[in-house]
């Protein structure tokens, strides 16, 4: 009997057992690199922070969030009043923990379904990405030249 019970519990903290996350990237080494490998480079503010519709309804837990922005800046991409991308709100599954109503540097990569962004673009909260959106000005000068 007691063998039984001791199978039956672990047998029902493997059920419960959720999906441990580990996110290990280096991110953009420079703005240049994180340009060239991203679809879309812009400032923007968060307007709106939504869970996709499968896992409204409750029948997947993916963890992303549709996040949509007001486009204050756009140094790539086509140009738009916003965007949306697809992320998780947790940087240990590589997503980036956006706040509503808060600006941020966004970089923006092509998935196969998706625009994604997260820690390992290069994305940060708009206070510390005063310099790199000072370098990608001057990228995007020298570039018109």
């Amino acid at each position: 009997m007691r063998f039984f019970c001791a199978a039956l519990i672990a047998l029902a903290l493997l059920i419960e057992a959720q999906p441990v996350w580990a996110c290990f990237c280096a991110g953009p080494a420079s703005p240049v690199e994180g340009l060239t490998r991203s679809v879309a480079v812009f400032r923007g503010r968060v307007s709106e922070i939504s869970l996709p519709f499968w896992d409204r309804i409750g029948l997947t837990n993916s963890g992303s969030h549709r996040v949509k922005f007001a486009v204050v800046k756009l140094w790539k991409g086509t140009p738009s009043n916003s965007i949306e991308v697809v992320t998780r709100l947790t940087g240990e599954a590589c997503g980036f923990p956006f706040e509503a109503n808060k600006e941020y540097l966004v970089y923006v990569v092509r998935e196969p379904k998706d625009l994604q962004t997260g820690i390992c673009t290069g994305t940060k909260n708009i206070g510390e990405a005063e310099r790199e959106m000072k370098l990608l000005d001057d990228i995007m000068v020298g570039a018109k030249k």
